[in-house]
């Protein structure tokens, strides 16, 4: 009976052997980390409409991070001021409500002076000083000031050079602003130099601007091309120049304390994708700004100015460098205008 009973538990061990057996090509238990769908959420707000550079650029973003975190990072967009206006937005990532926008500098001049330094006119001579500049560590030192107010940049995007048009003449000299109703940012920089020029500056509204052309409430704007055509301030404009007056930084904003808040891969995750649509942007803004200079000139004249009639623009707006040394502190303006000529002469040299 023994012998019965140890031969049969010999065949129930070697049947269950053969049961858990796995064919020479079987693949081999995968384990890891179980990815959380939409573990972390980030709203991004934007005014702009959806053929947009900022638009366009966050779309890259969003397809970027959710790549990277396999859908552990979900991003929505909400475009043409869904989530408010300009002001709500920016106050809706300072308090945390809203993750992140996308924004140009003159804000944040509320916050720290040294942001003043980029409403200066004619500060960058090209696109490349410009971004040899704001890559610096100077411009990242001063992109840190506002982080304790809620803001930590993340990337600079291409805003592309500030342009005139009106509907009263062409723009070739200073003189010929004088007296014209221009639409133009609400920070005291520029509204010195315009006035400087004799112009009447006006602040208004990004979305007020289309009417206020069409109702002759205001002569002339003054934006990049490319928004100039997306926007199509040009079918309510007759003359356009290229004044390039000042470039415009546009910053990729993140909320301090949501971002400090996330886990070390999620916070590296968000930092290479921002880093990819910088590079998305700034290629972007080139073909963009090229667009949209033939869409201008298909409803509106415009003018290019010679190198000396330019230089009239910057010797008659060099006062305003005077008037605000002191606001926006003399060694920081000396070091940035140092480090400037520093990286011009670095391009001329190679």
């Amino acid at each position: 009976m023994k012998k019965l009973l140890a031969l049969v538990l010999i065949h129930v061990m070697l049947v269950a052997v053969g049961c858990s057996a796995k064919p020479d090509n079987a693949e081999p238990n995968k384990t890891g980390p179980v990815i959380k769908q939409g573990e972390f959420k980030i709203k991004v707000g934007l005014v702009t409409p959806e053929g947009d550079i900022a638009t366009r650029s966050m779309r890259h973003f969003e397809e970027q991070v959710e790549k990277l975190s396999q859908g552990r990072v979900d991003v929505e967009v909400f475009v043409g001021g869904a989530l408010g206006g300009s002001a709500d937005i920016f106050n809706g990532v300072q308090d945390g409500s809203i993750e992140m926008c996308v924004n140009i500098y003159p804000p944040f001049a509320q916050f720290s002076d040294a942001f003043l330094l980029y409403n200066l006119p004619y500060l960058f001579s090209s696109k490349e000083v410009a971004f040899k500049f704001l890559d610096s560590e100077l411009a990242k030192d001063i992109a840190k000031k506002i982080e304790p107010k809620g803001f930590k940049q993340l990337a600079v995007f291409d805003g592309s050079y500030r342009n005139v048009s009106n509907n009263i003449r062409p723009v070739k000299h200073p003189d010929d602003l004088k007296g014209l109703k221009i639409r133009t940012l609400d920070n005291p920089i520029q509204l010195d130099y315009f006035k400087g020029w004799g112009a009447n500056p006006t602040p208004l509204p990004y979305g007020d601007i289309y009417v206020g052309l069409q109702t002759k409430t205001i002569d002339g704007q003054e934006n990049s091309f490319s928004n100039t055509a997306v926007m199509k301030f040009n079918e309510v404009q007759k003359y356009m120049t290229d004044t390039m007056h000042a470039f415009d930084p546009v910053g990729l904003f993140i909320n301090t304390g949501v971002f400090e808040s996330y886990p070390d891969d999620v916070k590296r995750i968000i930092e290479e994708a921002a880093l990819s649509t910088q590079t998305f942007n700034r290629k972007l803004a080139l073909t963009l700004e090229k667009e949209g200079i033939e869409k201008i000139k298909a409803t509106t004249e415009m003018y290019f100015l010679t190198d000396a009639e330019r230089q009239v623009f910057i010797d008659t707006s060099r006062t305003t460098y005077k008037n605000f040394e002191q606001k926006i502190g003399k060694e920081l303006l000396e070091s940035a205008l140092a480090k400037i000529k520093e990286i011009e002469k670095e391009i001329e040299g190679k």
